[in-house]
């Protein structure tokens, strides 16, 4: 089964989208608000989704890398209400992400060795958030040893406030980056981990 925009394009609706209110005017949303496209300059634009939760509680969503086959640079985490829409997630301390080009980790303006790239279309990355402890998997692998379900091998830990999934795309230029979000369990291509619940949960 094709897993490309057209994928998207028949999602169910969700009480959890990415936030039309709550984006860089560089993005586009489409697909009932669960698709995001870069539509103009080659620059950072961030969108956050419509819930955020407190970090004592636990949340499980996607990102589908639909189109992102040029200059890749997409970032993908969370951050919190105060992170700007105008740089990446990860630029400040408001924000936590994992980069595509190298698998590094981000926040605060700082980067450090962590996982795998994932530079192929087609590629899910799920993002994991329990008790201020973030993870992330590449396909249904957790990065760096990482285990969720047992709460140990976190790429970030000690996070506080209310926390948004965020993403951030870079590249307008022919192909742009396209990216889709699931934050509801009949939408997920994997299964969260033991003790997570969907993000709209």
């Amino acid at each position: 089964m094709s897993l490309g925009i057209a994928f998207f394009s028949q999602a169910l609706s969700s009480a959890v989208t990415w936030n039309p209110a709550d984006k860089n005017a560089n993005l586009a949303l489409s697909g009932s608000d669960l698709i995001v496209t870069k539509t103009t300059t080659d620059a950072y634009g961030t969108v956050r989704a419509t819930w955020g939760i407190a970090a004592a509680a636990n949340g499980y969503f996607e990102v589908y890398i639909s189109e992102a086959t040029q200059s890749q640079y997409i970032m993908i985490g969370v951050g919190t209400s105060a992170m700007s829409l105008s740089a990446s997630v990860g630029a400040s301390a408001t924000g936590w992400a994992y980069y595509q080009e190298t698998g590094d980790k981000w926040t605060n303006g700082g980067n450090s060795a962590y996982g795998a790239s994932y530079l192929a279309n087609g590629t899910v990355i799920g993002v994991a958030f329990k008790n201020g402890k973030l993870w992330f998997a590449k396909n249904n692998t957790w990065q760096a040893g990482g285990d969720p379900a047992a709460d140990t091998g976190e790429a970030f830990s000690g996070i506080t406030g209310t926390i948004y999934p965020a993403v951030s795309l870079y590249r307008k230029s022919a192909p742009a980056h396209v990216i889709g979000g699931h934050f509801k369990t009949a939408d997920f291509t994997y299964s969260p981990p033991s003790g997570f619940a969907a993000w709209e949960a």
